[in-house]
């Protein structure tokens, strides 16, 4: 029994869709049968015999141009013009109705066997229509598409890469900058001074440098962090100064009151690491904050970009003098061991003597001949007749470009009219106002020191005239560079003033860049005597 049947119908083009075709040319349409009906039909007693195929030349058809039943050309208008199923295969009119009116009720493409019904069949209004093969284009834009996102992401990739490259080499550069300076002191620690108070490494009970076995345990060791507190949630926290009679840290900071704008500082309690009171003091940032180091009266002073420096009892949490100043103040110290005396730098580069039991102002104003630069730090050094070096007392003066020792000496200041302004003043003389106590009246005579550069702190143990001086990076050197140096008095001949030089000890090294304007602070082990410093 056959598998297929073979029905032959005669199509050809007419005028008239509603007219009666007319047969001129017969072609076959090989249409498969289901299982059943093939075995109804051998049932029947028919015998199916395939007619023979009408074999078309492939060459001779154009598919972008012929109708694929009838294989003749479509047209633009009449029975036979061109149209389209659902699925986007392209017929003449006339025959695609004619196939799917054969096909019963469900009807399918002849070209993709597609579902496909008389209503989907839809007019294409076009005057010539051809096909252009866009296969290797579009599979070549896909390609360029796949490696234009690889590239992208490629780059993304060696972007990252690049970052990490960066932060590893800065790192490297750090590191290589704090071996450095370990070495430096390792070099200063392993080499023996035979002077008391030398730079942590020798004590002072034995000058011949011979190590203690109890020095050596403590100051073997390492300092970690405890707890940490927020006290300011926007920053600007600039200086630090220490109560230790009481317990207490003095922290400037920003006003956290809106409706209070201003600076000032917040107590901090060091026994138990917790913060205390904000006292709310000047309308411009602290500069500076100075405790008297052995009058325990609980009076710290603070100096103001304002133009104001003023003293606040921590004991009432309350000010009890405020001075106004002709500049803005940008550091502040005590004239220890005498309660009385406070010194002020100013932008100017002026420094202010006052006595708070003068509360009109300044009893004396001091210039450093040549040099205007701000007064970054003061340091006071007490006069010490049994010091080795240097028993002349007097002030450490660092300006952003200079440091200056200003040797105090015991004479009755020059008293010039109280309408004069201190700024009119001529360097190297003093104003005082009148009515001011001037029986212990001092004067000042400066003693530039040959010690060069953008400096940013100044901090001395007046004990062993030792004095370390912090400076920025600059172009002669492009570094961070802590300078640890010694100040000395050289005796006169006679007739001749005292001069004061310093002798450099040791330089330690930092980073190529300082974000942050830090303090560094030398200090001297009280059992040990060896000296220390923190940055």
């Amino acid at each position: 029994m056959a598998d297929d049947f073979i029905e032959t119908l005669s199509l050809s083009s007419v005028s008239d869709p509603e007219d009666e075709p007319e047969f001129v040319a017969e072609h076959r349409l090989v249409i498969p049968l289901d299982e059943e009906e093939a075995e109804d039909e051998g049932k029947a007693g028919f015998e199916v015999k395939p007619p023979p195929m009408v074999q078309l030349d492939a060459s001779l058809v154009d598919e972008s141009e012929t109708c694929s039943i009838c294989f003749e050309a479509w047209t633009t208008s009449g029975a036979h013009r061109i149209c389209c199923l659902r699925c986007g295969h392209l017929f003449g009119k006339s025959c695609i109705l004619r196939w799917l009116a054969t096909q019963g009720r469900v009807g399918k493409c002849p070209q993709c066997n597609a579902r496909a019904h008389a209503k989907d069949v839809r007019v294409l209004f076009c005057k010539k229509i051809k096909a252009v093969d866009t296969t290797d284009r579009d599979r070549a834009l896909c390609d360029l598409d796949s490696e234009r996102k690889l590239r992208r992401k490629l780059e993304l990739e060696l972007s990252e890469f690049k970052f990490k490259y960066q932060v590893a080499s800065d790192d490297a550069i750090r590191l290589r900058d704090e071996l450095s300076s370990l070495r430096a002191v390792l070099s200063a620690v392993q080499t023996p001074r035979k002077r008391p108070g030398a730079f942590a490494s020798v004590s002072a009970s034995d000058p011949e440098g011979t190590p203690d076995p109890k020095c050596q345990k403590m100051l073997t060791g390492s300092y970690e962090i405890i707890k940490s507190m927020l006290l300011s949630p926007t920053g600007r926290c600039r200086v630090v100064a220490a109560c230790e009679y009481i317990n207490l840290l003095c922290v400037s900071q920003p006003s956290s009151n809106p409706l209070f704008k201003g600076f000032g500082f917040r107590k901090v309690h060091t026994g138990e690491l917790r913060p205390l009171k904000y006292i709310h003091l000047h309308s411009q940032p602290i500069r500076d904050l100075a405790l008297h180091p052995e009058h325990e009266d609980g009076i710290v002073a603070s100096a103001s970009m304002d133009k104001s420096l003023k003293l606040t009892s921590l004991l009432v949490d309350q000010v009890v003098q405020a001075y106004q100043c002709p500049a803005p103040v940008w550091s502040c110290c005590w004239a220890s061991p005498s309660p009385n005396y406070i010194f002020a730098g100013s932008v100017n580069g002026s420094v202010l003597l006052f006595d708070i039991r003068v509360t009109s102002g300044p009893v004396e104003t001091i210039y450093i001949e040549g040099n205007s630069s701000p007064v970054t730090s003061l340091q006071y050094l007490t006069p010490d007749m049994n010091s080795p070096v240097c028993q002349s007392g007097g002030l450490l003066v660092g300006q952003l470009t200079q440091v200056s020792f200003l040797e105090e000496m015991r004479a009755e200041p020059t008293t010039l009219p109280g309408s004069q302004d201190v700024n009119d003043a001529e360097p190297g003389t003093s104003t005082t106002p009148p009515g001011s106590d001037s029986a212990d009246r001092k004067t000042y005579r400066a003693h530039p020191l040959p010690l060069e550069g953008s400096l940013i702190s100044l901090s001395c143990v007046s004990s062993s005239r030792l004095l370390l001086a912090s400076y920025r990076p600059s172009q002669r050197i492009p570094r961070v560079r802590h300078l640890l140096a010694e100040l000395v008095g050289i005796r006169p001949l006679a007739g001749q003033a005292y001069t004061y030089e310093c002798n450099e000890l040791t330089s330690l090294f930092g980073g190529t860049q300082m974000r942050m304007l830090s303090r560094a602070r030398l200090f001297q082990h009280e059992q040990s005597q060896s000296m220390y410093f923190f940055t």
